[in-house]
């Protein structure tokens, strides 16, 4: 049977991440143009039809971060996707209003001009290429000629990045199907997870150092933590009772058994060594680890255990509390979180990751609502 043990996750090697790739393509393009500031990535997310902070060739100045906006309300760059074109500002602290958060940090910076070139993948917008130039200096024919090698390099990256995550998430989406009783108690439950995790990996980022592209791998991937549960039988799922030695050791064997599935996804994607693979092999594999030991199926103690699954264990304990289970209510949201600063207490969960939830709680009431747990009776055999 495969087995990815804990060094075989830490010691994989992979193709750099995207804002990796970003800062050496501009440096590159600065031997030739250096009036060229910045590049970075937007990518769209279309079920929120946000516009969100990606991938910068920047990381060490103080960039705009962790930040999103409606593309419905940027009507300049909504007509640049819709009609496929650029669109260039020469001079933004002109032309520019101060009604967004990015608007109010482009005009601080001085950029001398703005140029944003719309991102598609097999048709459809996924984002925005922007290139920002020093002050003092603004696009022109020449530049544009000069920039669009390097422009398509960008787009090469961006493609490879963006088709190797969402060809892992399709894949595992088209396995899901096969499995209908399944993927009906998990969609809702996947839906959570990634709103959970998402305010979880922004309130660490700081701490523990997590740019953009980092924050959107941990919370697309975690979607995917319990893959391995297709291999348990879907009646052992709903069982109200108590599990059995053997029951409970069959639970245990979903991680291994997710770990197979993704490797298995991974092969036929041709995409084992790509940055985020690393990602997402750490929270499949060990978002039952306790900051104590006493998790599984490793065993690991602290910081031995990746902040991307620590992140996925509290969101999921944090789901398990707050949604009905065959076994059990669902508990409030303020019990809950009362319930996780006690495994706090305990050694149990990164505090960090914890008091992240802690001022989110309106918010967290309405993603349970908007999400709820569907009746288990719907899914007896």
């Amino acid at each position: 049977m495969s087995h990815l043990d804990h060094n075989d996750v830490q010691q994989t090697s992979h193709q750099r991440s995207l804002n990796e790739q970003f800062v050496e393509i501009h440096q590159y393009i600065r031997e030739q143009l250096p009036q060229i500031a910045r590049i970075s990535f937007a990518l769209y997310e279309p079920f929120s039809d946000h516009l969100k902070t990606y991938a910068d060739s920047t990381p060490d100045h103080e960039i705009l971060h962790r930040y999103e906006y409606p593309l419905s309300q940027l009507t300049g760059l909504k007509r640049c996707a819709t009609e496929r074109c650029d669109r260039c500002i020469n001079d933004p602290t002109q032309s520019l209003g101060a009604d967004t958060l990015h608007n109010q940090w482009l005009k601080q910076q001085r950029f001398g001009a703005s140029l944003a070139s719309p991102m598609y993948y097999e048709h459809e917008f996924i984002g925005f290429i922007f290139i920002n130039t020093a002050e003092g200096y603004h696009f022109d024919e020449q530049l544009n000629q000069q920039l669009s090698t390097h422009i398509d390099t960008i787009r090469q990256a961006i493609g490879r990045e963006y088709e190797t995550v969402y060809k892992i998430l399709d894949m595992t989406s088209f396995i899901l199907k096969q499995n209908p009783k399944h993927l009906a108690q998990s969609r809702d439950h996947q839906e959570r997870m990634y709103h959970f995790t998402k305010i979880i990996a922004w309130g660490v980022s700081q701490r523990y150092h997590l740019d953009d592209e980092k924050i959107d791998h941990i919370t697309l991937f975690s979607r995917l933590h319990d893959i391995g549960k297709l291999s348990i039988p879907h009646r052992l799922l709903l069982k109200p009772g108590e599990l059995e030695m053997t029951e409970r050791q069959q639970v245990i064997g979903h991680i291994e058994k997710g770990v197979e599935m993704m490797e298995s996804v991974l092969s036929r994607t041709d995409c084992l060594h790509h940055a985020c693979i690393r990602t997402l092999k750490e929270i499949v594999s060990y978002h039952h680890e306790l900051m104590d030991g006493s998790g599984y199926p490793h065993g690991l103690q602290g910081d031995d255990i990746p902040v991307s699954a620590r992140i996925v264990t509290v969101a999921n304990i944090f789901d398990a509390l707050t949604t009905h289970r065959p076994y059990k209510q669902a508990r409030s949201v303020p019990f809950a979180l009362l319930e996780l600063e006690k495994m706090v207490a305990e050694g149990k969960l990164d505090k960090h990751c914890v008091n992240a939830l802690r001022s989110h709680q309106e918010f967290l009431k309405d993603i349970t609502r908007k999400y709820p747990e569907p009746d288990p009776c719907h899914f007896s055999d």
